[in-house]
């Protein structure tokens, strides 16, 4: 493979409000968390770069 330069990083931040209940706050954590909600947000972060053909040369990776 050849050398590739970083030239970029994004970050997603989620915030839930202060008063959430636990329960609900748990649902949160376990649907971030889960491989279900990475696997689309790849998709997505893939369908997206499509949209744009000068990020085909490009290759992203997306982790927790």
């Amino acid at each position: 493979m050849a050398d590739t330069n970083l030239i970029d990083e994004l970050q997603l931040t989620v915030r839930v409000p202060d008063d959430l209940p636990e329960e609900k706050l748990a649902a949160v954590r376990r649907t971030l968390a889960s491989d279900e909600f990475l696997d689309r947000l790849r998709r997505a972060v893939g369908d997206v770069f499509q949209e744009f053909p000068e990020l085909a040369p490009c290759r992203s990776t997306l982790s927790r």
